[in-house]
């Protein structure tokens, strides 16, 4: 019964034959998207169950309609016409864009998971070939590219599950000019969607593009994993469309069912804040820089070799005060001093403080440097601060050791770039630094951690949209490069924005007092690695019918760590040449001349 319902439903479709959602006001591109989240139950998993979701996410006028990736379906690469023509029908019949993914049976026995775009004719717009691969997925080919597909609507890049852990990929779409991303996802075996949430709002962000996610719902109570008890969580729903800022314009919930929007492709927000940044909907740097330092992600990557540290323990402070007593220009910094006063009986191994404003080439500048010193050595503390500049103006991050010797220093990124981004090592950890707008230049935080960076340093001014969307980035940093991240801020009237150290699962370990001068600190084990999920544990507990073993699959995976080291051996940098070049989607955010090439 169900197929001949599905039959009348499609061949209602070529009769029906809708026109196009798509309108342009004042040559703007307004199209309606919508995105499938499909039930986590075995039954429902057949290609009439999608046919019937598909054809009620049809029902409206829609230029575009996302599937999860559906490991159930499979086409063959010889017969691929055949295989598809009642997908290719319905996107026909309902004159809608149709973007799924499921198995690939390819010549030579070669398995793929492949999305495919189908156009409003129902013709194959472009084939995507899953390029990303975790260990538990070995089994499969990759493929060698990552396109991007020309629409109606506007570049369209496709992504599949896992693909999802590696932001190159995403970076590579933006930069081949994709406006629209696309992941297709399928439960995974051990579920944690927390550090997902960061992600998404850094993979929009990051691209200037929107997201259209597709994913499960489990009909059950939405119950998070529990290792220890075997528990490996409940799919999380939530198919949604994101837009440039990685904010969810529609959502499906934590349930099955369809999320529609209405999106305006071409709005920006009026740009008050000129040359800084252009046409966007939030605050953010545009990177001025040439890109050249960004080479190490195209490059391969091999484990770079760390030396004997001293210690693997260390406590990590931030210090925090209110933005009217920074340390500026021909000022001694006295209630700076006082914080770093503060962070003594604590006896910090770094303590970092914000980005300042002060050159520190004259005498009252270095009158104060030499105080910093100073305190550095008594307190036998490294001490991070932003912010200090010589005379050609460019804010540097200076670090002291723990003798009062300045024993490095970085310049922010954004402003200008420059050839190569280094690391320090410190006696406990090698630490990286980037200066406050650099936090929206992602490449410069992947450079870091494919260097060996373990924590990563933001000494910031940079007060950015609100504290919610700075602390996602600042998460989606962390989780992103498996790494702690920790900024320092001024106190703020946005109680949100907070100084912070963030652990490599994207959680904010802890936090400043509000409007309060003070410091906080955590004690970090760097020898302690981010874990992931893979293979198979040695022993799995029996699913049942009822309560809580209900959710049990009976295959649980063993919990390994080095998730660093898995994920950076798995990129594909043969992929990603077209990352440190300069080309017409960089421009675009860069005003015609760049205020900070000339010294002031």
């Amino acid at each position: 019964m169900r197929r001949f319902v599905i039959m009348l439903v499609l061949a209602g479709s070529v009769l029906l034959h809708q026109a196009s959602a798509m309108t342009r006001v004042e040559g703007q591109r307004v199209v309606e998207l919508a995105t499938v989240c499909l039930p986590d139950v075995k039954d429902r998993k057949t290609r009439a169950y999608v046919l019937e979701a598909l054809a009620r996410a049809a029902e409206r006028p829609t230029d575009l309609i996302v599937l999860p990736f559906m490991p159930f379906l499979s086409f063959n690469e010889a017969t691929e016409a055949a295989d598809l023509a009642d997908f290719a029908a319905l996107a026909r019949g309902h004159s809608t864009h149709l973007a799924m993914a499921m198995v690939e049976k390819a010549g030579g026995g070669k398995t793929y998971h492949s999305a495919l775009l189908i156009g409003r004719e129902g013709n194959v717009l472009g084939k995507y070939r899953k390029t990303h691969a975790l260990p538990d997925e070995d089994g499969i080919s990759l493929g060698g590219e990552l396109p991007v597909f020309k629409t109606e609507l506007g570049m369209v890049g496709l992504s599949i599950t896992t693909d999802f852990y590696f932001p190159e990929a995403y970076n590579v779409l933006r930069l081949k000019g994709a406006e629209i991303l696309v992941w297709h996802h399928t439960p995974e075996r051990f579920r944690d969607p927390f550090q997902w949430v960061p992600l998404l709002k850094a993979r929009c962000l990051d691209s200037h593009a929107h997201m259209i996610t597709a994913m499960y719902a489990d009909p059950r109570t939405l119950l998070a994993n529990r290792y220890e008890i075997g528990m490996q969580g409940a799919a999380w729903g939530r198919s949604m469309i994101l837009n440039r800022v990685g904010v969810a314009v529609a959502d499906t919930g934590y349930d099955d069912g369809i999320a529609r929007a209405t999106v305006n492709l071409d709005k920006r927000k009026i740009n008050v804040h000129s040359p800084f940044y252009q046409k966007e909907n939030i605050f953010f740097c545009n990177c001025q820089g040439d890109r050249k330092a960004f080479k190490p992600i195209a490059e391969p990557w091999t484990p770079p070799k760390l030396p004997a540290f001293k210690k693997r323990k260390a406590r990590i402070a931030v210090g925090y005060f209110d933005g009217k007593d920074i340390w500026r220009d021909n000022v001694i910094p006295k209630v700076m001093l006082d914080v770093i006063d503060q962070a003594a009986p604590l006896k910090p191994d770094l303590l970092l403080l914000s980005e300042m404003a002060a050159v520190v080439e004259n005498e009252v500048g270095e009158q104060a440097m030499a105080m910093v010193a100073d305190r550095a050595r008594k307190m036998g503390c490294y001490i991070v601060i932003g912010g200090l500049r010589k005379k050609d103006r460019v804010s540097q991050g200076i670090v002291w050791d723990r003798t009062g010797k300045v024993v490095f220093s970085e310049s922010i990124y954004w402003t200008k770039g420059f050839d190569e981004i280094k690391v320090h090592d410190t006696d406990f950890a090698r630490i990286g630094i980037h200066l406050c707008g650099d936090l929206y230049t992602h490449e410069v935080d992947r450079v870091l951690a494919l260097k060996g960076a373990e924590i990563i340093l933001d000494p910031s001014q940079h007060w950015g949209a609100d504290g919610c969307n700075n602390e996602l980035m600042l998460r989606a940093r962390a989780v992103d490069n498996g790494c702690w991240v920790a900024c320092a801020h001024w106190n703020s009237s946005d109680t949100g924005l907070r100084s912070l150290v963030v652990d490599p699962y994207g959680y904010v370990m802890v936090a400043s007092h509000f409007q309060k001068n003070g410091v906080v600190y955590v004690d970090v084990d760097f020898d302690e690695k981010k874990v992931y999920y893979a293979g198979k544990a040695a022993h799995s507990p029996k699913p049942g019918k009822t309560g809580i073993p209900s959710y049990f699959t009976g295959d649980l995976p063993e919990q390994r760590r080095g998730w660093r080291e898995m994920i950076f051996s798995r990129r594909r940098p043969e992929l990603y040449g077209v990352i440190p070049a300069e080309n017409e989607v960089t421009r675009t955010y860069r005003p015609s001349a760049n205020p900070f090439e000339k010294s002031e």
